[in-house]
């Protein structure tokens, strides 16, 4: 059974879908466009359906439609189309290659495996499929041979970004890794560091080694993540991971204000997600003795998350705070009865009766 490195998975997978031009072949999809000022919008699926109504055969049309199938999310008519391309022509290098990195992203780890090696083959000057082959042996740890088909992308695409994300994430994933072999961890981070800044200097709105670098960066108590959330949120001023983590590092240095700021924030952006709940609440319970503003928060959080039974454990706290023993004991019972495992909230159960 393989065993695959999660901690990397998350980010191959954002990536893995980015769509590129094989080496050596001209674009040739076709354009949909949209008029927003007059509102006259084209229907892209019954563009792509009238155009090979005309034409069964036309590859082009059937490509363009699986590239819009990707955006849209509908992965499974994103592959007959792909399927259905390769079936016709099997030389069309830029269908095998998205065919393959959806496969990457679906952890069909073989499949899109067969198909990079093929490309690698037959289109040797696509970077591309070396970058696909480094994602692969980077989610199983072989970081090694990851490194190397990194390195072989980069000789031919020394500008393209991906790659030192990707070799940013490897070493990242090594830094934090228990390996008895590596020479010297501090190497590890300096090199993810500086792959993710490369990444960077290559493609400045690069969102995702903005955040990388916040969360390392972080993770050292290090003032300078909040710079790079702050990157991150220039690009994506609603990103509720950027917000997230800046709220996150506020709170963990305990600077109640900024965090507090930024979990409402979070809030406004999407106020049916449960995390800025919880640590609004968590703030408000541990940090500024507001109980009846914790039970508020607690609540919201359980109410989009009712599975949570930390949060019930800490609604159980707030009442006992509070002095209020017979709510503190129900809800530190509910605690019990979403995960019997739960030891504290047994504890803290045991401890009023």
């Amino acid at each position: 059974m393989l065993k695959l490195d999660f901690k990397i998975i998350i980010g191959l997978i954002v990536f893995s879908l980015t769509i590129q031009s094989c080496g050596g072949e001209a674009e040739q999809d076709e354009t949909i466009t949209t008029e927003k000022d007059s509102l006259i919008v084209t229907d892209s699926l019954t563009y792509f359906q009238k155009k090979l109504n005309d034409d069964p055969a036309n590859n082009n049309i059937r490509y363009a439609r699986a590239k819009y199938y990707v955006d849209e999310g509908d992965i499974d008519l994103a592959l007959e189309d792909l399927k259905e391309v390769l079936k016709r022509d099997s030389t069309y290098h830029k269908a095998r290659k998205l065919y393959a990195d959806i496969n990457l992203s679906m952890l069909q780890l073989d499949t899109s495996q067969y198909h990079y090696k093929y490309l690698i083959r037959k289109d040797s000057l696509n970077p591309g499929p070396y970058l696909g082959m480094a994602k692969i042996h980077a989610a199983l740890s072989n970081y090694a041979d990851a490194d190397v088909y990194i390195s072989k992308s980069l000789q031919l695409d020394p500008y393209s970004p991906e790659p030192y994300f990707t070799r940013g994430l490897i070493y990242r994933s090594d830094y934090y890794s228990n390996n008895p072999y590596r020479k010297d961890r501090n190497e590890s981070w300096d090199i993810a560091v500086s792959s993710f800044q490369t990444a960077i200097e290559q493609e400045p709105n690069y969102y995702a080694a903005y955040i990388e670098l916040g969360v390392m960066f972080a993770e050292k108590g290090d003032s300078t993540a909040l710079e790079y959330y702050n990157s991150a949120l220039d690009i994506y001023p609603e990103s509720i991971e950027a917000w997230y983590n800046k709220g996150y590092y506020y709170q963990s240095r305990g600077e109640v204000d900024n965090a507090l700021d930024c979990f409402y924030t979070l809030k406004s952006i999407d106020s049916t997600w449960y995390k800025p709940y919880y640590n609004l609440g968590y703030i408000h319970l541990i940090m500024t003795d507001e109980y009846d503003s914790a039970i508020y928060y607690f609540q919201e959080c359980t109410k989009w998350d009712p599975t949570n039974f930390e949060a019930y454990n800490n609604l159980g706290l707030s009442w006992e705070k509070k002095g209020d023993v017979l709510n503190a004991k129900k809800y530190y019972q509910k605690a019990i009865d979403i995960n019997p495992n739960f030891q504290l909230a047994k504890d803290n159960l045991n401890a009023l009766m």
